[in-house]
């Protein structure tokens, strides 16, 4: 398996699985936990908070996984030099919906 394959099915495999748990979230199904879903203090000061914030954090979750799983795709097509830069490039799509969910949490 090339180090292209690789970085591709890794990326992808952590795309769909950050998606995938994120659709819970984003249809209001988790409640209150001390394990799973956005663990920030505004977020535990109400049930309308906690459903609000995860509901935002996990839409952008979604939305940055499956660019995750894009990059993931492209490292198939890049030089070899070039598959970790990529590679590295598409694990900040996993620090931006964080991002977003701490500013959003911290307007409410």
């Amino acid at each position: 398996m090339t180090v292209h394959e690789k970085a591709a099915i890794t990326l992808l495999a952590v795309g769909i699985v950050l998606f995938l748990v994120s659709i819970p979230l984003y249809l209001g199904k988790i409640k209150r936990n001390p394990i799973y879903g956005f663990r920030l203090a505004k977020a535990f000061e109400s049930e309308e908070n906690w459903y609000a914030v995860n509901r935002y954090g996990a839409g952008a979750m979604m939305i940055w996984s499956a660019v995750l799983a894009a990059v993931g795709m492209a490292c198939l097509y890049v030089r070899p030099e070039n598959v970790m830069a990529v590679s590295n490039a598409g694990f900040v799509s996993i620090v931006i919906p964080i991002l977003l969910t701490v500013l959003y949490a911290r307007k409410r």
